[in-house]
């Protein structure tokens, strides 16, 4: 990864993710510390990457828990910005929203005839629904049973310059908005200090809906998967990394135009229950390299967590 100036560095390497905290105030919630997860990209509660079956705060099943992010990736030619706010309902649903703002920046036409695409700014929402099913990731320590949840992510991309692009280089249709729907299972061994999380997602999202959906190697939904690990190194500390897999839809044998797997490793510290700030790698790999002729795009995040 090329070296930046030193704040332009420091800004690319951290993704914030707001204060965790309750409708009520948090030192009524007999949750534990940290088990409210931080804000993923994409709003909901989980790791920077991947949704967690944790809902969103330190509600318990007779409060509101409230969570309240902003983040910014700086990566070798894009960046991304995600704002957003996420509720916990009596501990079962979680209702989430996320605007990301995504630019372009040093990104070259690279004699494709694209459009003029530096410094382009798109933007996509991200409205959730999550909804625990089974299983206490807290209580159930006895119990080899996860927790579980179900959801759903609408996505809806403001893109009106690089799909249409595509679509005319692809030959392709690809949609400006889409549907996500996923399940995941989050265990916390507490005596081993270990958090681990898998969740299924099905989708049909290019670059996690940022360039739009389905394209010429695929019009129907197709399960990606994506995993945490987290070690608690005492009580308020956490480290960790995740994986989140990507489907391709718009590989093309002329265009190299293929998505890579994303991942990241992390620090989280939890000061209090209303805050959390976490720092991380992120390589997401590759996107739109044809327009950079880089094979994978990296940086990292800081996350902040804010409650009310």
């Amino acid at each position: 990864m090329r070296m930046k100036s030193v704040p332009a560095c420091l800004a690319g390497v951290i993704l914030v993710t707001g204060l965790v905290g309750t409708a009520t105030a948090a030192g009524f919630s007999n949750k534990l510390l940290a088990t409210g997860g931080v804000s993923t990209v994409e709003g909901s509660a989980g790791g920077g990457l991947a949704t967690w079956a944790l809902i969103a705060g330190y509600g318990t099943d007779e409060q509101l828990g409230a969570t309240v992010h902003a983040t910014g990736v700086n990566l070798d030619d894009y960046e991304l910005r995600s704002y957003g706010v996420a509720i916990g309902i009596f501990d079962r649903v979680e209702l989430s929203f996320a605007r990301q703002k995504f630019n372009t920046q040093s990104v070259l036409s690279n004699g494709l005839g694209a459009p003029a695409l530096q410094n382009y700014k798109l933007e996509q929402d991200v409205f959730g629904i999550k909804v625990r099913l089974l299983g206490d990731a807290i209580y159930d320590q006895d119990s080899w049973m996860p927790q579980i949840a179900v959801g759903i992510q609408y996505k809806d991309n403001k893109d009106d310059t690089v799909i249409p692009f595509l679509n005319g280089a692809l030959g392709s249709n690809i949609k400006d908005s889409g549907t996500d729907f996923y399940i995941a299972a989050t265990k916390l061994y507490l005596d081993q200090s270990v958090l681990v999380n898998a969740t299924l997602r099905l989708t049909k999202a290019n670059q996690f809906g940022l360039l739009g959906f389905e394209g010429p190697d695929g019009d129907s939904y197709q399960p990606e998967f994506e995993g945490s690990i987290a070690y608690l190194l005492r009580k308020d500390l956490a480290v960790g990394a995740e994986i989140r897999t990507k489907r391709g839809n718009l590989d093309n044998p002329g265009l190299n135009l293929s998505e890579d797997n994303a991942y990241d490793v992390f620090v989280a510290y939890f000061p209090t229950k209303n805050i959390s700030i976490t720092a991380a790698y992120v390589d997401l790999g590759q996107i739109v390299g044809a327009l950079t002729q880089n094979d994978s795009q990296r940086g990292g995040f800081l996350s902040l967590q804010l409650g009310f």
